[in-house]
């Protein structure tokens, strides 16, 4: 070999550009490292001073339909300035941060909270938490971590706008033509751990207008349909506008297990 070819190959290799993995386009891996940027970000050499209890907290398995969660990290200055936490920014909106924003002085403790909102979000999670103090600068002090796994509801329960109790609905108000035959449907499930036999007070209920469920009796984390019937034949001259049918088998009072029907029209009915 020519002396300093050696040399000259070294530094084409050099120059030459990186090819992206194989199987990955260069946009890919451009990508994953835009991703790695914003999840794994510079932390700022002074955070070094925060020294965490944990800085990975395992939630475990949370149900999609749980009242969320809180979780606490604790950390200690182990520095000799005062530290105050000014901001704390996560990589989903799901995961909602509260802190003091008191200094901490030398030798003592902070904490933070994190609650963890599963609804929407079934499966494995991970999520990254960005503490930033007075002396972090644009860097965050320490990213934390919050990983988990979320339970998928049978039925999606936060789909169900209105709750009475354990039994959840779709609506809790329907509206009826006054002057002709109708029937209406309502979906609900049951988000309870226990069967729900589901009923309507008879004694509260005008001839015109009757209800069932189907199934009767819905069992945990099951769907039926609240079914309303209303007759017209069997309906006086006058109505009126608005009729409540108050469920049974809920152990509520009967304002929060009220259903309310609508006529449209205040009518005569035409025979």
């Amino acid at each position: 070999m020519m002396p300093g070819l050696g040399i000259c190959l070294l530094c084409i290799s050099l120059a030459a550009p990186v090819s992206p993995p194989p199987g990955k386009s260069p946009e890919l891996v451009e990508r994953e490292r835009q991703l790695d940027s914003i999840y794994n970000p510079p932390v700022s050499e002074t955070g070094a001073d925060m020294h965490f209890a944990t800085r990975v907290l395992d939630a475990g398995t949370i149900k999609e339909n749980a009242v969320p969660p809180e979780y606490t990290y604790t950390w200690t200055n182990g520095g000799d300035r005062p530290v105050t936490v000014l901001k704390v920014t996560t990589t989903c909106g799901c995961a909602v941060p509260s802190f003091d924003r008191a200094p901490v002085l030398p030798g003592e403790e902070g904490s933070l909270k994190v609650t963890y909102h599963p609804k929407g979000h079934p499966g494995n999670f991970d999520r990254r938490i960005f503490v930033y103090t007075d002396l972090s600068g644009s860097k965050p002090a320490a990213v934390l971590s919050l990983k988990g796994f979320v339970e998928a509801a049978g039925v999606p329960v936060w789909a169900f706008g209105h709750r009475m109790g354990h039994l959840c609905l779709k609506r809790a108000e329907v509206q009826i033509d006054g002057a002709r035959k109708a029937v209406e449907r309502i979906m609900c499930v049951n988000a309870g751990d226990s069967p729900l036999t589901i009923g309507v007070d008879k004694a509260l209920l005008p001839p015109y207008l009757s209800f069932r469920c189907e199934p009767e009796t819905i069992p945990p984390g099951g769907e039926a349909d609240l079914v309303i019937t209303y007759d017209p034949g069997a309906a006086p001259m006058r109505m009126l506008n608005v009729v409540p049918m108050v469920l049974t088998g809920l152990d509520l009072p009967p304002s929060q297990r009220t259903i309310t029907v609508k006529f449209k029209v205040e009518t005569n009915i035409d025979r």
